[in-house]
């Protein structure tokens, strides 16, 4: 059985995994009021423990039509791709989802959807030193049918809402990975359990983590200013003091973007020549 959950699923797992299930897909997010929504590495280990496999899916705004263009699919893809390769460990070849959780209309699909994943297309797969992982599509059946047409996406997931345009005559296509069934209780969780398609032998799943690089720390003896971005011209939010451990989400010019709290989200920017090993 597979399952996705916004909640946090450890304390859980032996229920879960004593109800059949086999594989979680749970969240990373650029930006969240919910924080247990995000999947962390603690809780990715203990899955993996547990004898289940983890699909990932990214979901900040995706639920209205102006959350999706060029620019926030570069923002998203980036965000997600370094959070699991920097802060999961997840291995090369996987999957990220990333979720159109609204009924888009054609129109929407066309002038912002389509933009939005020849953007994570590029980021996901661009030759740097990060791993390269397979696009996957949450929407309906209209916003999975355009991505497949364009070659944009490697997997589809259709939403648990078949009145969403396109949905039923996709469903009925057979072309979808992933189908959502409506909401239920595995294990004493709210989830929502999912239907890998009978032709399909793969959904991007994971079932091993990557080691992660040890965070560097503040060398500058008097501490060093987190800005609010890449360059001397930004505010400066505070003074991290000498050995304050950090996490470098990206690079920007001589500017690394940092985590402070090791949950995948920038802080802000630092100088990155005063970082060294601990």
């Amino acid at each position: 059985m597979i399952i996705d959950t916004n909640h946090r699923t450890t304390a859980s797992l032996t229920r879960l995994a004593n109800a059949g299930v086999t594989a979680i897909i749970r969240y990373y997010a650029r930006f969240t009021s919910q924080p247990e929504k995000r999947l962390t590495r603690a809780e990715a280990e203990a899955i993996l423990d547990a004898g289940m496999s983890i699909g990932a899916v990214h979901q900040a705004a995706g639920d209205r039509a102006t959350a999706f263009s060029h620019d926030s699919g570069v923002a998203d893809a980036t965000s997600a791709r370094n959070y699991g390769a920097k802060v999961i460990g997840q291995p090369e070849g996987s999957a990220i989802y990333f979720a159109v959780d609204f009924d888009a209309t054609q129109a929407d699909v066309n002038r912002r959807i389509v933009p939005y994943f020849r953007a994570v297309q590029m980021v996901m797969g661009s030759a740097d030193q990060l791993p390269t992982y397979r696009v996957g599509a949450y929407g309906s059946g209209t916003v999975l049918k355009t991505l497949l047409d364009a070659d944009l996406v490697d997997f589809t997931w259709l939403s648990q809402s078949l009145g969403f345009s396109g949905s039923r005559a996709f469903k009925a296509s057979n072309r979808w990975t992933l189908f959502q069934h409506l909401p239920s209780k595995v294990g004493g969780l709210d989830v929502d359990v999912d239907e890998l398609n009978p032709a399909m032998t793969d959904f991007g799943a994971f079932d091993h983590l990557d080691p992660l690089s040890p965070p560097l720390v503040v060398k500058a003896r008097s501490g060093l200013r987190l800005r609010a971005g890449p360059g001397t011209n930004f505010d400066v939010q505070q003074v991290l003091p000498f050995g304050t451990s950090v996490s470098v989400v990206s690079r920007s010019g001589d500017f690394a973007a940092v985590d402070l709290n090791g949950d995948g989200a920038i802080d802000g920017y630092v100088f990155a020549g005063y970082l060294g090993p601990a």
